[in-house]
C-alpha cells in the first residue's frame, strides 16, 4: 500500500480540473441521464468529471453489486474523453445516511444508529459499532475490486472520494449509545496525546493543555469540553481510514474524503453538530485526523466560501505536502471569487486538483455555457492548458500564482534576478499612455484590466513560470507584467524608472510568443512585436500560454 502524493493517469502525473454533478445524476447513468453531466464539465474546459456512486444502487440487495453501474459511468466518461473520480456516498453523505441501502436503514438492531443523551435515535450509522464498518468496507472493496478489472489498465478512473462530508449532523456532538459511552471513557489513544504536544498551537494542543497537560485518560478528561467532538473525530476517521486501507490492498488508487467545513470565527457558534458534522476535518480537527489516518491520501476541503481571507486560510490549512497531505479541492462554487483564488490555491499551495460542484447548472436549457459561467471557463481552459507547467513546477518555487483581490490595483513580486509589477489597472502609473492588447481584444467591458469593487467581478488572475534566469511562461486573464532588475544597491536609480513609459519601454524582450503545449513540448503559435509588446507582457485568456525571454 502506497501514499499518493498526486493523481496519476498509469503512473503518470495529472492535474485535476473539473467539476461534480449534482448528487442524483448517476442514478439515471444507464438511460442517458447523464450525457448533460458529461456535456456540461467539457464545456467548461475541465478533464475531469467527479461522480457519485451510491451504495443503495451499487448493493441494492445485500451481496448482490451491480456493477454494471460502475461500468456505465466510466464508459460515459470514455466517450467524452474525460477522466473520474468516484464518490462514495455510503456511511455518509453530509454528515447523514442517506444513501445507505434500505436493508441496511430498516435493520436498526444490526446496524445501529447515533443516539442523543436523552436515547433519541439520529439518522446516522454509529461511527462505534463494528458491523457497520465491516458492511461498508465490503461493499466499498468489492467497488475497488470491480473498478481494477473493468478500469485498471486503463486509468479512466483517478481517485475514489471514501465517503462524503462524514461526521454527525445532529444535535448531539458524540454518539451516546452504551458502545458510545463505553469508547468515550475509555482513555484517548497515546498516538494523540503525542500529537497534541508536537502540535501545541493547534486547537487539540490548546484543549490538551487547558484541561492539565495529562499523559492519560479519558477523552473528556484530556480535552475537556472539546474531548467529545475530538471522541468523534478519531471514531469517524479511523472508520473511514479502515475502509481505504482494505480497498488499497485489492487497488491501490488515490483515495481521499472530503470536509463539510466548520465555521470557524466566520460562525454564529462553530458548534459541531448543528452548524457541521460533529467528527469531520474541520480547522479544529484536523490534526486529529492527521494522527488516525495512514491510509487515505488526502484529506479535502469543500470550499463555497465568500470571504477572501476566509478562503485564503483554508488554502494555507489543508496544504500539507510536507507532512504528506496535499491540497485538493473537490467542491467549490462557480463564482468569480473562486474563479480567481484556484490559481492561489495551485500556483502557490501546490494544488493537486480543483472541482467546482453541479457542473450541470453552468449550462442554459439548449447546453451552452450561462454568462456566469463564463468566468470559471476561462480559468480552466488556462489551467489545463498548463497542465504540464504546473506539473512540472509543482512546490519548486518557480510557480507563482496571481491573483488579485478586491481593491488591488497592482502587486510586486520578488523573483530570481528580477523584481516583477503585476499590474491589474490598465489605467496604472505603470501603463501611462496609450495601452495596447491587439485587435482580436475588442470588448473592454470583459478584456479590459480593471480595478475590481466587489467579489462578483471578474479579477484579474493567472500563473507565472520562471523556468530559467530570463525565461518564462505565462498564462493569465485580466494582467499585465513589467520586470525590471533590482535597484542598485548604491542608493542610485536607475533613469529609465523616472517615466513610466520608458520604464516598460525599457524592458527589453529578446522574444515574446503565445503558443500551446502538445504533450510536454510548447508549440509557438503567434509572435508578438511592437505595439502588442512594448506595453508590458500582457495575458487574456484566450492567448493560449505566453512564452517571453528578458534580456
Amino acid at each position: 500500500m502506497s501514499k499518493h502524493k498526486t493523481f496519476t493517469v498509469l503512473g503518470k502525473p495529472f492535474l485535476s480540473i473539473g467539476g461534480q454533478t449534482h448528487n442524483s445524476s448517476s442514478y439515471e447513468v444507464r438511460q442517458g441521464g447523464m450525457e448533460l453531466s458529461f456535456q456540461s464539465v467539457k464545456k467548461l474546459g475541465g478533464n475531469t468529471i467527479a461522480v457519485p456512486l451510491c451504495w443503495d444502487a451499487f448493493e441494492p440487495h445485500e451481496g448482490e453489486y451491480d456493477t454494471g453501474y460502475l461500468h456505465a459511468i466510466i464508459d460515459g466518461a470514455r466517450r467524452h474523453g474525460l477522466h473520474v473520480v468516484l464518490l462514495w456516498f455510503a456511511t455518509w453523505k453530509n454528515g447523514t445516511m442517506e444513501y445507505v441501502p434500505a436493508w441496511v436503514k430498516t435493520d436498526k438492531k444490526r446496524f445501529p444508529r447515533v443516539r442523543c443523551r436523552d436515547g433519541a435515535e439520529t439518522p446516522q450509522l454509529s461511527s462505534h459499532a463494528e458491523c457497520n464498518r465491516r458492511q461498508d468496507e465490503l461493499a466499498f472493496c468489492k467497488l475497488a475490486e470491480a473498478l481494477k478489472a473493468y478500469d485498471g489498465e486503463t486509468g479512466t478512473v483517478i481517485g475514489i472520494q471514501v465517503e462524503n462530508e462524514p461526521g454527525i449532523f445532529a444535535p448531539t456532538r458524540r454518539d451516546f449509545s452504551e458502545e458510545g459511552e463505553r469508547v468515550f471513557r475509555e482513555n484517548v489513544p497515546r498516538k494523540l496525546i503525542d500529537m497534541a504536544k508536537a502540535a501545541p498551537e493547534s486547537y487539540l494542543g490548546i484543549s490538551w493543555a487547558a484541561a492539565g497537560n495529562k499523559n492519560d485518560g479519558s477523552w473528556q478528561e484530556l480535552f475537556g469540553e472539546f474531548g467529545a467532538e475530538a471522541c468523534t473525530a478519531w471514531s469517524v476517521a479511523r472508520y473511514i481510514d479502515s475502509i481505504a486501507e482494505a480497498a488499497k490492498e485489492i487497488y491501490d488508487i488515490f483515495l481521499y474524503t472530503n470536509v463539510w467545513l466548520g465555521g470557524g470565527p466566520q460562525a454564529k457558534w462553530d458548534l459541531a453538530g448543528l452548524e457541521y458534522p460533529s467528527g469531520g476535518a474541520v480547522d479544529k480537527t484536523l490534526e486529529i485526523w492527521y494522527a488516525a489516518c495512514t491510509a487515505l491520501d488526502a484529506i479535502a476541503p469543500d470550499i463555497y466560501l465568500q470571504e477572501q481571507e476566509a478562503f485564503l486560510h483554508m488554502h494555507r490549512r489543508y496544504a500539507n505536502p510536507d507532512e504528506g497531505w496535499p491540497l485538493y479541492v473537490p467542491e467549490s462554487h462557480a463564482g468569480a471569487l473562486n474563479s480567481t483564488l484556484m490559481f492561489h490555491a495551485i500556483g502557490n499551495r501546490g494544488a493537486i486538483g480543483y472541482h467546482i460542484f453541479g457542473s450541470e447548472s453552468c449550462l442554459s436549457d439548449d447546453g451552452e455555457l450561462l454568462p456566469g459561467a463564463q468566468i470559471m471557463f476561462r480559468s480552466m481552459e488556462m489551467l489545463t492548458g498548463a497542465s504540464s507547467l504546473i506539473l512540472r513546477h509543482r512546490n519548486s518555487g518557480d510557480m507563482h500564482g496571481l491573483y488579485q483581490l478586491v481593491g488591488q490595483s497592482a502587486f510586486h513580486l520578488c523573483l530570481r534576478n528580477w523584481q516583477c509589477c503585476v499590474s491589474y489597472d490598465s489605467g496604472d502609473a505603470l501603463a501611462t499612455g496609450w495601452v495596447a492588447l491587439d485587435y482580436r481584444h475588442k470588448d473592454p467591458a470583459v478584456q479590459a484590466e480593471k480595478v475590481v469593487r466587489g467579489l462578483d467581478e471578474e479579477s484579474g488572475r493567472g500563473l507565472l513560470f520562471q523556468v530559467s534566469e530570463n525565461e518564462f511562461f505565462l498564462v493569465g486573464h485580466k494582467l499585465r507584467l513589467f520586470f525590471n532588475r533590482y535597484a542598485p544597491q548604491d542608493g542610485s536609480i536607475p533613469p529609465a524608472w523616472l517615466y513610466p513609459q520608458h520604464q516598460s519601454h525599457a524592458m527589453e524582450l529578446l522574444l515574446i510568443e503565445e503558443g500551446h503545449f502538445e504533450d510536454e513540448n510548447f508549440v509557438p503559435d503567434r509572435r508578438r512585436s511592437g505595439d502588442e509588446a512594448r506595453h508590458g507582457i500582457w495575458a487574456q485568456a484566450d492567448c493560449g500560454v505566453i512564452h517571453f525571454i528578458l534580456q
